[in-house]
């Protein structure tokens, strides 16, 4: 039994010392553009059940929602919780709260996308999901203002707009999203 337990410890200790191997438990999982909306946004805004303040010092809760909004308090009674408390921190949002919650957002967010670049039929199922993580993540009006991004999309000159992307203040900001962002754009 101790021979068979300590071959197993060494063919363990083998496979992770195999680079191939070793990579594939150590790479850091992304999104990929085959992944829903939802949770290609919730890999880079996070998702939590109890409030938090994001990096600005924001009470944010469940998929990046802001409960600063103005419509933050209507929102939230809406799926059947409490705002003082969610706000307080006294009571947390259950998955089906914050589902729906984002589905508000999502449709937001690809409104907002679908005018300032395009459908998912002009751009194609990948390039139309980060053009919507980047509507959720920045706003309409800032992904709009981005010189040459709609027309190089438009265009399918993918390697272009992953240049303009990958150039931006955004992308500074936001790191591994950007990373994600350019890299599914690349290879679309």
């Amino acid at each position: 039994m101790e021979k068979t337990a300590l071959a197993i410890l060494l063919i363990g200790v083998a496979l992770l010392s195999y680079s191939p191997v070793t990579e594939y438990f150590l790479e850091e999982k992304t999104a990929c553009s085959c992944d829903s909306i939802e949770d290609m946004i919730a890999w880079a805004e996070g998702k939590r059940k109890c409030v938090y303040k994001d990096s600005l010092g924001i009470p944010t809760i469940g998929i990046g929602f802001n409960l600063k909004r103005g419509d933050a308090r209507k929102l939230i009674t809406n799926v059947g919780a409490n705002f003082d408390k969610v706000l307080a921190g006294s009571q947390c949002l259950t998955d089906s709260q914050i589902s729906k919650l984002f589905k508000n957002d999502q449709k937001w967010a690809e409104s907002g996308a679908k005018d300032c670049i395009g459908s998912e039929s002009l751009l194609g199922k990948c390039i139309y999901r980060v053009v919507v993580d980047m509507t959720f993540n920045m706003g309409q009006n800032s992904l709009c203002s981005w010189k040459n991004f709609k027309s190089q999309l438009r265009s399918g000159n993918h390697a272009a707009a992953a240049k303009n992307m990958a150039s931006t203040k955004w992308c500074g900001q936001v790191g591994r999203r950007c990373t994600r962002n350019t890299n599914i754009v690349k290879s679309c």
